[in-house]
């Protein structure tokens, strides 16, 4: 018996979904196609409730006037069905949204016939209906569908306000037939703001339902493409990554052999820059002077009053000073430039370069046990040359642990501390320490050495008094032999450097904004083969020492000559494959619409190829600046996620 019962649900069930489906196209979109599936199901409902209601209804009162009409139109709510399935979607729609209405206004008028059955009751309960049909319009069309809904809601609206004047036309009024009710006209009002208030709900419903179900298809969208990216992103994986696990015992080896050669020749190589940084300078400035006075005297000397013979050898000799000037003056440049790019402050994370200092030294640390323990809940980051800055540290605590005394374990405290304009750093050990007393005037010298039995040059603490001083800072020592060393490392604390100059020509710009760690470029005009090849070994030097992953390029007149040669053309392309394998993550291209040249929108999709997406385009440079930090704060969350 029960599994005939489901056989029967199941094959009703069956019939209702093929029915519901009327109508539908497959060209069809999917949004149409719901709405049809909708008004088919509805339709079916209101007719099977109608057909029950009538039922039940001939029991009551008998095959009254009201009740033969009900059976008549429990069918006539099937026509949206038929409507449908001959294409009419539209047309099936609003004749649904009306007939409610339609209904019930003819049913209640019919009813009134009957009177002697009238009741008070007979002029409320068709009202009921008719505020249930103000609901249809926005159940079965969207709300761009305008034209549509709003005309079945108008008419629905007028059914119900007309509600007791068609009666009184008709001649079964409510008070035409006897009843006396004195406030009986005030539910006209009861039920036009019951009207207001279902049709208000329901169009924010609707409206609310519309935004998040397109907001959930476009998420589904990126989500779907997400997908597929980490897929084909865990497909590379899954195949790099036998090959790397292989690899990687052999990269430990290397890397624990690699950090002692890096170790022990940071110090030569710190040294010999240094030394080579002295020696260009001397030649660059020193000889300025005699080769100018030199220059001076070849352009005084007359040379018509020397013999052929001297003439000859005057002339070697001028050529051979200016030879030498231009030497001396390209050197110079050579060292303006490094000198530039020195002085350009970022924003330090104290934490981050410890430990990044740390891990350079973690054999020595792990060799020799040492307890290293910092605090920088005050000052913690700060604007300063960066490089400077590590290696200042990295000196401090390299020797902390090199000078450690045999009987306990190198124990280094490392704290910042904000002192008027200045950070203060202080790296404490209890090391062999240094008799200050006695080596006061050599503490920071060059080649100065005070523990003859540890292999050392002498270099660290000359480099660390040297690049503090170059900073604009000072050093200061507490130290007992036998006790430990605390050195005090006084930096400038800068404020906010956006506009740190580079490069300022006449045909273009290059700065650094360090609060936003972005480089900025601005083209001011074309430029020529030598004009460029200057800007693209600026903005190399000062990248790879930077390390900048937000770049910004303005373009006021366009960089691209009418008539491109071929080496401006191999200079631009090498410069964009050399800013593409940097650190670049983010480079907004700023250009107004006036200054685009032709076929523009092919060139961008040409950089955006190239740049493999991590080039945008914008009209102003705030607006590239509120993307870089919003992509910046997206990409510091998925960090701080997994």
């Amino acid at each position: 018996m029960l599994s005939l019962f489901c056989s029967i649900m199941n094959s009703i069930k069956e019939i209702f979904n093929k029915i519901s489906s009327w109508g539908l196209l497959p060209e069809m979109s999917h949004s149409l196609s719901r709405n049809i599936v909708i008004s088919n199901k509805v339709s079916l409902l209101i007719s099977g409730f109608t057909f029950s209601l009538s039922f039940i209804a001939l029991g009551y009162f008998g095959l009254i006037y009201s009740v033969k009409l009900g059976l008549v139109f429990s069918i006539a709510f099937l026509l949206p069905l038929f409507i449908n399935r001959i294409g009419h979607v539209n047309m099936s729609r609003v004749l649904l949204s009306m007939i409610v209405s339609l209904s019930s206004v003819i049913i209640s008028i019919i009813d009134k016939f009957d009177i002697y059955l009238l009741e008070e009751f007979q002029y409320f309960e068709f009202r009921l209906t008719l505020l249930s049909a103000c609901v249809l319009p926005f159940i079965l069309f969207k709300l761009s569908e305008r034209k549509w809904w709003l005309s079945a809601l108008i008419f629905n609206f007028g059914c119900l306000i007309s509600y007791d004047t068609i009666h009184n036309i008709l001649g079964v009024g409510y008070y035409q037939l006897g009843l006396t009710a004195p406030n009986y006209p005030f539910l006209n009002f009861m039920f036009v703001a019951c009207f207001a208030i279902l049709v208000g709900s329901t169009y924010f419903l609707k409206s609310s339902y519309e935004k998040y179900s397109h907001e959930n298809r476009l998420l589904i969208k990126q989500l779907s493409i997400r997908q597929e990216e980490i897929l084909v992103a865990n497909s590379i994986i899954e195949n790099q990554k036998t090959i790397l696990s292989q690899e990687n015992v052999v990269l430990n080896r290397e890397l624990i052999e690699k950090n002692n050669q890096l170790t022990s020749t940071n110090e030569q190589l710190i040294q010999h820059n240094n030394d080579l940084q002295q020696f260009s300078y001397t030649v660059s400035h020193n000889l300025r002077g005699p080769v100018a006075s030199l220059l001076g005297l070849t352009f005084l000397t007359d040379k018509k009053s020397l013999s052929p013979e001297n003439q000859i050898l005057f002339d070697h000799f001028h050529n051979a000073v200016i030879t030498l000037d231009v030497t001396i003056k390209d050197l110079s440049n050579i060292i303006d430039i490094r000198n530039t790019i020195s002085k350009v402050k970022q924003k330090i994370n104290l934490q981050t370069s410890i430990s990044q200092i740390l891990l350079l030294l973690k054999n020595d640390i792990d060799n020799h046990q040492a307890k290293i323990e910092y605090n920088f809940h005050e000052g913690a980051e700060i604007y300063s040359v960066k490089p400077m800055v590590n290696s200042i540290l990295y000196n401090l605590i390299s020797n902390s642990i090199k000078y450690r005394t045999d009987n306990r374990i190198p124990h280094i405290q490392i704290r910042s501390k904000k002192i008027e304009s200045y950070i203060k750093i202080e790296v404490q050990d209890n090391g062999l320490g240094i008799d200050v007393g006695r080596f006061k005037e050599k503490l920071f010298g060059l080649y100065k050495r005070f523990h003859t039995h540890v292999d050392g040059k002498g270099l660290g603490l000359f480099l660390v008094k040297l690049q503090t001083e170059s900073l604009g800072g000072k050093v200061e020592l507490q130290s007992e032999l036998g006790v430990g060393s605390t050195f005090s490392i006084y930096i400038p604390d800068t404020i906010n450097p956006e506009e740190q100059i580079i490069l300022d020509k006449e045909w273009g710009k290059l700065y650094y904004d360090a609060p936003r760690n972005t480089t900025m470029v601005i083209w001011k005009r074309a430029l020529n083969v030598e004009e460029f090849n200057e800007f693209f070994h600026r903005c190399v030097e000062f990248n790879n020492s930077q390390l900048c992953p937000n770049w910004i390029v303005q373009i006021q007149e366009g960089t691209r000559n009418e008539e491109i040669d071929e080496d401006l053309k191999q200079a631009r392309l090498q410069f964009a494959h050399e800013i593409k394998r940097t650190s670049l993550k983010r480079l907004g291209y700023v250009i107004s619409e006036d200054k685009e040249p032709p076929n523009f929108e092919a060139y961008k999709k040409q950089l955006i190829e190239f740049y493999q997406g991590r080039i945008h385009f914008f009209r102003s440079i705030e607006e590239a600046q509120v993307w870089q930090q919003r992509e910046s704060e997206i990409e510091e969350e998925s960090k701080t996620t997994f």
